[in-house]
């Protein structure tokens, strides 16, 4: 078989299956592991996948700029953010993350909910500095530009002396075997602190991220309380967050 071909299958079993393994495909291809690993690493670095250790994953479709990233899915983040704004109550402690689908959650807060916000996000202290009665914290650090939100050290120990009792988390891939993730080392690190003393963890993502991995991981799938996705999501990428006990809502 030659190479070319051997990639196309590779690339055809990771969209029929979800995943590639690299001991069953160098059996089934009559190659060896290490010819499988090869290609593997090659397809990753022209982007058409994610490699993992023992295998593949699809690769996040998402953005990592904020500018483009809120072009993307415009219309399931805003039902997304509405569905994820009734976990909030009176009185809360929130942790709010930063980018575009935990950003549209504050578009649908009602007027006299008086809760405090604690964010590292500039787009969405800029928003929440109109609400008339939420209180707004907004963590320091280091401006990292790409996602117009605080990263560092600074960022990091803010959040980990905080006790909220809910996360907006936002994430650039999610599945239920690889975790939450994203691109970022920094940014991972800090919603790993958001999260480390969270009562309840809802991450908010839009159905072209389920099934997908980005490089970073920020937490194991197991972690979260809560998944808002929109209702193009298919039974089968949602069933395995049900059986972990994950609260699942599909708008």
């Amino acid at each position: 078989m030659l190479t070319a071909e051997r990639k196309r299958k590779l690339l055809e079993v990771l969209q029929s299956e979800g995943k590639i393994l690299a001991s069953e495909l160098s059996r089934r291809f009559g190659v060896s592991e290490d010819t499988v690993r090869r290609d593997l690493r090659e397809l990753d670095r022209a982007g058409f996948l994610q490699r993992v250790h023992g295998g593949a994953l699809p690769r996040t479709p998402t953005s990592v700029e904020h500018k483009a990233r809120q072009k993307e899915s415009t219309d399931a983040k805003k039902r997304i953010g509405a569905a994820a704004a009734q976990l909030l109550r009176q009185g809360q402690l929130v942790a709010l993350d930063a980018g575009t689908t935990p950003l549209a959650v504050l578009d649908r807060l009602a007027p006299d909910l008086s809760l405090t916000i604690v964010t590292h996000s500039l787009p969405a202290a800029t928003v929440l500095a109109e609400h008339p009665r939420i209180e707004v914290v907004v963590i320091g650090g280091r401006l990292f530009k790409s996602a117009r939100a605080g990263v560092g050290v600074a960022t990091v120990d803010a959040y980990r002396l905080l006790r909220p009792d809910l996360c907006i988390l936002g994430a650039a891939g999610l599945h239920p075997e690889a975790g939450v993730t994203t691109f970022d080392s920094e940014e991972a690190e800090v919603k790993r602190a958001m999260i480390a003393h969270a009562a309840r963890v809802a991450v908010v993502v839009a159905s072209e991220k389920l099934g997908t991995v980005a490089p970073h991981l920020i937490t194991p799938a197991g972690r979260l309380t809560h998944l808002i996705t929109d209702s193009a999501a298919a039974d089968d990428l949602l069933a395995p967050y049900r059986e972990m006990g994950v609260e699942v809502v599909a708008v």
